[in-house]
């Protein structure tokens, strides 16, 4: 009766905590499952009563349903996790049954996913509990590969955990529901236990990780450490959260974590650290390591004994009548309640203090929000009166310029309506002037194809006259064929002249209609070149750089197009040539212009001739660029190539210097930064190194191969503006590489700028670019040292793309430290900070544009010093 009593009574405890009811799992209830497990020491009668039920019946039941099984993975039987792994199965599939319903579908999914991972967790880890309870002995008595694998299972775990809160933060926002509300509860009350969990594994993490860096190379852990930052501000995050739910207040101490993770290159981090607590309210803090969890099997042993042996003892009547049995449920369901009443006042009166600390808060808030109110009511109406003031007069003002610009506007529509229709005409009359023009060829490419075929027909009779003639002497008889040839030869010759008297007049006729159409297209091109040539007057006086092609200016054949940019482009080369002779050419190329109107209308263009002459001769004569001495340029290669090694070898021991003073001044994550950011820099000039060795035996090469007899000397100075073009790619090489080492130096000091860095960076790359460009034109294509100097050169390319990838990190890396903190802010005061962080962005791009502006304008002002002072050399 006892064995059957106990299977009834947890048959009856599974199905009232597996209701449909959205109201949290009652706590009674699973108790008296957990205290089932540790009496049968298994789960068995536990699956035995899950198994007659249908959890796909409701989801709600199916979300009480991975509540509980959690439970007893944790507070049940140290079997409990090895008696559910033969039903994982059925976990599993209840999560693929419920995967695409909308609100606790995909919560369950996830729930039911933790729960599978968890008891394959546990299958292959026997030594970690249900409860996550293990000793410290246990975990420093790991060897090395049981504490690696160790780790990634359990940062799995935390994952899995962490996106099960997810989801179920987010399907309580979606949904609306409040903490306070038994809906919102019933999904939230799973959440109790990822809380006292994740603080158990991360508790254990941060000691296994710790232990892993002192037996194994720091570069061995980057993913440990990677994925451990990522569920640090995760777990962080969910933590937070949660400490401002009310709903878990009174039930959990949710523990806090520390502004930054821990440091696992420095050992000295794990002295400092503190294990997180969390626990149930009612259990005591885990100062004494206790929890529901920990309760000894033997002591829930002897409470079911106890009960058993008090059930069995004689009573003074022979059976406990039903009644008796009533009045014992009775009892404990009343002592429930009451214990869930005392529970509720405490809540309600916690929650009364809060509020009322909460409306004095408010009414302190509005006092002072009222006060500010007023002033701003007062600002206000100041400000509307200077407004009205200001928008009268602004009105008067823009309503006449509204008035003017709208007659503009109109006018513009116009002309531009009446242009349009011009244009149409125009063109639809060209069109079919062309139409008529090649009708006109057709017919007279008839008429020549006829004419020919004609003359072969008299040279096919003259023939055969002469054929006869000749054997006239010998056959009489054909004479007459002769008379009948003659009299052929008579008509075709009528017919050829009445043919070639047709011809004559088509010819005539199709002249006179080609003329008139060459006419009509004539006006229409004079009034599209009047028009270009006025584009050109106006685009005069905005020429500003291009090289003058000599060309446009050569063919006595000019079009109204063509004059117009060729003349364009002569006042822009004068302008990029010399600033001294632009005036008198631009006046030149204005004067074209006019003369061309008048030209292209007048069909006279003998003075225009003469003006395109003189400004040929005037560009023509414009300065040649030369930088370099042709004489010195050869003795100069070889110094400058030194001076170049010379400038990259500094430019490596300072960055090994700054590197020993970056480890003796900085630690932790700023250190960390600084190595990055440096060894990239060590690397690139080590790629540039070998660049630079490469291009030089390329350079023998090239020289060894063209010289013939000559000197290097001879060969360079030969080849001056080859040698001109290493020249400046060394200079510009060993510059960049001074103010790389200089920006880097400074980004880790921290007087300077990142972006410094970079641009120093993509600058040198530039350089090294321009070296390999200037080393490969005279080089062979099937050379081997050329192929060795394109790799050389990649490579230069991927280092930079590092140092530039290293120091964006950087940047985000310590813009993660800095936590804006706007919690002391008033709303008026938020509200102000708001409006200052607007203005300040403002003023920012301002800021911006006027830099770029200065930078368009020192760009121009760079090249054409850089013509002047080229102009003066030659």
């Amino acid at each position: 009766m006892d064995r059957e009593s106990f299977l009834k009574d947890q048959l009856e405890a599974v199905q009232k905590a597996l209701t449909k009811y959205e109201m949290p799992l009652k706590p009674k209830h699973a108790r008296r499952l957990i205290l089932g497990t540790h009496r049968e020491k298994n789960a068995a009668v536990f699956w035995n009563a899950v198994n007659r039920m249908q959890l796909e019946k409701n989801p709600v039941i199916s979300w009480k349903f991975c509540h509980l099984l959690h439970k007893l993975l944790r507070d049940g039987h140290r079997k409990v996790p090895e008696d559910s792994y033969r039903f994982m199965k059925r976990v599993g599939m209840l999560s693929q049954f419920w995967k695409h319903l909308p609100g606790y579908g995909g919560c369950i999914e996830q729930y039911c996913k933790l729960l599978v991972e968890r008891l394959e967790f546990h299958k292959r880890n026997p030594i970690v509990p249900g409860s996550l309870q293990l000793p410290e002995n246990q975990i420093t008595a790991l060897d090395l590969d049981s504490s690696f694998a160790l780790s990634i299972e359990m940062l799995d775990q935390m994952d899995n955990l962490l996106e099960l809160q997810n989801r179920v933060f987010d399907n309580l926002e979606a949904l609306r529901w409040s903490s306070l509300v038994p809906q919102g509860q019933c999904l939230l009350a799973p959440l109790i236990l990822c809380i006292l969990d994740t603080s158990k594994l991360y508790d254990y993490l941060v000691k296994i990780i710790f232990k892993l860096h002192a037996q194994i190379p720091a570069d061995a852990l980057i993913g440990h450490r990677d994925r451990f930052k990522d569920i640090f501000r995760r777990t962080k995050k969910f933590y937070e959260e949660s400490s401002n739910l009310q709903y878990f207040k009174y039930l959990v101490s949710i523990p806090t974590l520390p502004n930054a993770p821990p440091n696992f290159l420095s050992a000295s981090d794990l002295d400092s650290y503190r294990t997180p607590h969390a626990y149930l309210h009612g259990e005591g803090s885990e100062g004494d390591d206790r929890s529901v969890a920990e309760v000894t099997e033997e002591s829930l042993v002897d409470l079911y004994e106890e009960s058993a042996h008090i059930q069995s003892q004689p009573s003074p009547t022979p059976t406990v009548s039903e009644r008796d049995e009533q009045m014992l449920g009775l009892q404990r369901a009343l002592e429930d309640e009451r214990f869930a009443k005392e529970r509720l006042i405490a809540e309600a009166r916690s929650r009364i203090e809060q509020y009322e600390n909460r409306l004095a808060q408010i009414q302190g808030d509005f006092e002072h929000a009222r006060r500010e109110a007023d002033e701003n009511k007062e600002e206000l109406d100041r400000v509307k009166a200077e407004l009205m003031t200001r928008d009268t007069q602004r009105a008067l003002s823009e309503d006449a310029r509204v008035r003017e610009i709208e007659g503009r506007t109109v006018l513009a529509e116009d002309r531009f309506a009446k242009m349009k229709a011009v244009y149409e005409r125009f063109r639809a009359e060209h069109v079919t002037a062309l139409q008529k023009l090649s009708e006109l060829q057709k017919q007279l490419e008839t008429s020549e194809k006829d004419r020919m075929d004609k003359e072969q027909e008299l040279r096919e009779l003259r023939r055969n006259l002469e054929s006869a003639e000749k054997q006239q002497s010998a056959l009489d008889d054909s004479r007459f064929l002769a008379d009948d040839l003659r009299s052929q030869l008579a008509k075709a010759d009528l017919q050829m002249e009445q043919l070639q008297k047709e011809l004559s007049e088509t010819q005539r006729e199709n002249l006179k209609k080609l003329e008139d159409q060459r006419k009509s297209a004539l006006q229409l091109c004079v009034v599209g070149i009047k028009k270009m040539l006025e584009k050109g007057l106006e685009d005069i006086n905005n020429a500003t750089t291009i090289t003058f092609p000599p060309r446009k200016s050569r063919s006595p054949d000019f079009s109204g197009h063509c004059v117009s940019t060729a003349v364009v482009n002569c006042a822009s080369a004068a302008y990029t040539a010399s600033i001294q002779h632009f005036d008198h050419i631009n006046e030149l190329c204005k004067e074209i212009l006019s003369v061309s109107l008048n030209a292209y209308q007048n069909w006279n263009f003998f003075e225009l001739k003469s003006l395109i002459d003189k400004l040929l001769g005037a560009i023509t004569n414009l300065p040649v660029q030369n930088d370099v001495d042709k004489e010195k340029v050869g003795s100069e290669v070889d110094l400058e190539m030194r001076r170049m090694d010379e400038a990259i070898r500094l430019a490596v021991e300072k960055i090994e210097e700054i590197q020993r003073r970056a480890r003796q001044s900085s630690d932790g994550i700023r250190l960390e930064v600084n190595e990055a950011i440096l060894g990239c820099c060590q690397q690139l000039m080590n790629a540039i190194m070998i660049l630079v060795s490469r291009s030089r035996e390329l350079q023998e090469e090239i020289v060894a191969a063209g010289r013939g007899g000559a000197s290097p000397a001879e060969f360079y100075k030969r080849n001056h503006q080859w040698t001109e073009g290493l020249l400046s790619a060394a200079k510009a090489v060993g510059v960049a590489a001074r103010v790389l080492v200089t920006a880097a130096d400074e980004a880790v000091a921290g007087t300077g700028k990142f972006e410094s860095l970079i641009v120093a960076a993509q600058e040198i790359a530039a350089s090294t670019a321009q070296l390999f460009v200037s080393s490969r034109v005279k080089a062979d294509r099937d050379s081997n040292r050329l192929s060795a100097l394109s790799v050389a050169s990649r490579n230069v390319n991927q280092s930079t793309a590092q140092v530039v990838a290293s120091v964006k990190n950087a940047q985000a890396t310590l813009n993660d430290k800095d936590v804006l903190d706007f919690s002391h802010l008033s709303l008026h005061e938020a509200k102000k900070e708001e409006m200052e962080s607007q203005v300040k962005m403002l003023e920012l791009e301002q800021e911006l544009t006027r830099e770029r502006a200065r930078l368009a304008e020192l760009r121009k002002a760079h090249y054409h010093m850089a013509q002047i002072v080229a102009t003066n050399k030659s």
